[in-house]
């Protein structure tokens, strides 16, 4: 599971299955909403798709009604010699416009069925029924509606068509004639059942019912795909904040670079962005809806291309929307992990900043102010909650709360008061060692005291520190004069010798041997005190570089096998397998191993077994060497990593007791760690350095 939280081709893959779902899920949740209605209506002449198709049934049906009475009009003028010299194009115009109205509604073109009645219900104005069928017996629900035919006027609406109407006289439109009014009943319907049998009329009832079926057998598919592939996208967005901030080769939650920008803004944007897309993709579902209900739309041909269109662009709104909010809830997420949302929100650090300059800037004033200003702002506020206090008993019992408060406060204060003046007789009295409790106390008394404890701290601190440079400066001169006298003096005599001998002599070799061997004995002991003063001191130069430790403790051994083996000491090495590698300096490196062996080949006990052990793990590695001591170790392990140092007090080795402190540093130096541990007669040294992949 860690190798996938932290694959960046697995996070790639989520995020295109999150999008994919999301797209899907749009499509599939528009599709449901448009066919929603067609559900939960039980016929299909219950939908608003059909209500709609009939009312544009109806007004085309009365607007050809009203042509039919402007045409007899006009050629009740032309027959009368009234008409203008346009009148026969008009004519012919309303002609042509009446035979493509009376071509709509015939009975072969629509399912749509009607008769157009007088007011009485008896005279027959027009109809598209057979001779044998009634209206109510075709068609499953009677509509009615009823106008008005007034001579040039337009005509008027009822809501019930057999209702009395109050008809109000209009002004004629020659003098001397009025407006005659003929008061018209339309019944209208649809049979339930079209396109049955041997007749088939395709009209937009046709197709109105065709979808009304396909949205009842596909609603519970797009219901199904809008469910599981919202559950996908949910999966997909919980491994995605699973996964936030994980990067492979690294530790831990590193931030990308929409992480360090400020929440606020980012949260703004973002949300900005979801709330506009969301209503994008709100309005083009109501468009694709209402569209699927205009009677007109889907008798287009182009329309079903529109529709897919539309649905998809639907889609990839809302898929839009999801990745902008996966966007936000990941930095979230992310934030959240390194803990670093408050300092990541720009809202935060300028309240932050104020409060801490306001803060800062009370503490930086003189005590005596802050107890003025403190005082003024008490008196201020106890004088104002008295004054609302005399009309509302609310503000009254606040001044009392703020009262016993205050005397808390005052009370506390006086108590942390009488601890600092108890310290400081204390310590004045010569205590060095006794430390004020500071907790809870108020902050100008705290500060007083953390000044006495640190006063005391560092006197002592001051004393033990002089202590041990005055014992270190003695058993400098002491050590170096001591291991410096004996091979000069040797030098000296032999020196002597050499020139008070013939060049001839026989024992010149000898002489010339031991003034070579105490001579370089010497030049190892100087370059020894160089490179630990340098190294205590940092100067050194350091090039880390990928070095495998595994190879590098195999020459060592090789070099100074002979010479433990001479000592009589076995060595038994523990390694893992394969290179273990390490970031350091391979000369520097190389003279702390090889320091570590010669303080075993010194001060080890013969016969005994040198243990070397090789360990790596949670990015670093340790060696460990651990040896029997010849003599015993009255030493610290902390004294001995210390310059001119040894276990044995003696001095009777060749060692100059910087081998140690040498190692200490050095490893120091290549970022790593030096530690001793002394048990009786055993002695470990750890060393441990950072782990190269």
């Amino acid at each position: 599971m860690k190798k996938l939280q932290n694959s960046l081709a697995a996070k790639v893959c989520v995020w295109v299955v999150l999008l994919a779902a999301a797209f899907g899920t749009g499509l599939f949740g528009v599709q449901a909403r448009v066919s929603f209605r067609s559900v939960v209506s039980d016929s299909w002449q219950d939908s608003v798709r059909y209500q709609n198709a009939v009312e544009n049934r109806r007004l085309e049906l009365v607007e050809g009604i009203h042509l039919s009475q402007e045409l007899e009009l006009l050629e009740q003028q032309m027959e009368a010699g009234r008409a203008g010299p346009l009148a026969y194009a008009d004519a012919e115009y309303l002609r042509e416009q009446r035979a493509a109205v009376e071509e709509r509604f015939s009975r072969d073109n629509t399912w749509f069925r009607f008769r157009v009645l007088t007011d009485n219900g008896q005279t027959l104005l027009g109809t598209n029924l057979r001779e044998d069928e009634t209206l109510s017996g075709v068609v499953q629900t009677v509509h009615y509606f009823s106008f008005e035919l007034r001579e040039g006027e337009s005509y008027v609406y009822y809501e019930d068509p057999y209702a009395e109407a109050d008809i109000t006289p209009v002004a004629p439109k020659v003098e001397g004639e009025s407006a005659e009014a003929v008061k018209v009943v339309l019944e209208y319907g649809v049979p339930e059942e079209i396109n049955t049998g041997s007749v088939f009329v395709h009209d937009e009832f046709t197709i109105i019912r065709a979808a009304w079926q396909n949205d009842r057998a596909f609603f519970d598919h797009y219901l199904t795909g809008f469910c599981w592939l919202g559950g996908l996208m949910l999966f997909a967005l919980i491994w995605i904040l699973w996964t936030a901030g994980h990067k492979k080769g690294e530790e831990g939650v590193v931030l990308s670079w929409q992480d360090r920008i400020f929440f606020d803004l980012y949260a703004a944007a973002a949300i900005a962005a979801v709330v506009m897309l969301a209503c994008c993709t709100i309005w083009a579902g109501d468009q694709l809806y209402w569209g699927t209900v205009n009677s007109y739309a889907i008798q287009n041909e182009d329309f079903e291309t529109f529709f897919n269109l539309g649905v998809m662009g639907t889609g990839a709104l809302f898929a839009a929307g999801v990745g902008c909010s996966a966007l936000l809830l990941r930095t979230l997420a992310v934030r959240l992990k390194a803990r670093c949302l408050a300092n990541t929100t720009l809202l935060c650090r300028v309240v932050s900043w104020t409060l801490r300059s306001v803060h800062e800037f009370v503490q930086c004033l003189p005590f005596t102010w802050k107890m003025v200003l403190g005082f003024g702002i008490y008196v201020l506020f106890t004088f104002w909650l008295i004054a609302r206090g005399v009309y509302d008993g609310f503000f009254l019992l606040i001044y009392w709360v703020i009262q016993l408060a205050v005397v808390c406060f005052i009370a506390w204060w006086t108590y942390g008061y009488y601890r600092l003046r108890q310290g400081t007789k204390t310590i004045a009295g010569g205590d060095l060692e006794y430390q004020i409790d500071t907790r809870r106390m108020p902050y100008d008394l705290r500060l007083q005291a953390e000044d006495l404890n640190n006063i005391s701290v560092g006197l002592a601190g001051a004393v033990d520190e002089k202590m041990k440079s005055e014992r270190f400066k003695a058993e400098l001169i002491t050590n170096v004069s001591h291991d410096l006298k004996t091979p000069l003096t040797s030098i000296i005599n032999y020196v002597n010798l050499l020139k008070s001998t013939e060049q001839t002599d026989p024992k010149a070799r000898d002489y010339i041997e031991v003034l070579d061997r105490k001579s370089q004995r010497l030049k190892k002991l100087t370059e020894d005190l160089v490179e630990a003063s340098k190294a205590s001191t940092g100067v050194l130069s350091v090039t880390r570089e990928k070095i495998g430790m595994s190879q590098l403790i195999d020459q060592a051994l090789g070099e100074w096998e002979e010479k433990l083996a001479g000592r009589k000491l076995t060595l038994v090495t523990t390694m893992p397998e394969g290179e273990t590698w390490v970031y350091a300096d391979g000369r520097h490196l190389w003279r702390v191993l090889d320091n570590l062996l010669s303080n075993c080949a010194k001060y080890a006990m013969e016969g005994t077994r040198i243990y070397l052990d090789l360990e790596r793990g949670k990015g670093q590695v340790a060696l460990q060497v651990k040896n029997i001591s010849r003599e015993p170790l009255n030493v610290p392990a902390e004294r001995l990593m210390e310059r001119f140092v040894r276990g044995e007090e003696s001095r009777s080795t060749e060692g100059s007791g910087l081998g140690l402190s040498i190692a200490r540093s050095l490893t120091e130096l290549q970022g790593g760690f030096f530690e001793l541990a002394v048990d009786g007669d055993l002695f470990k040294a750890i060393v441990t350095l950072p782990q190269a992949t």
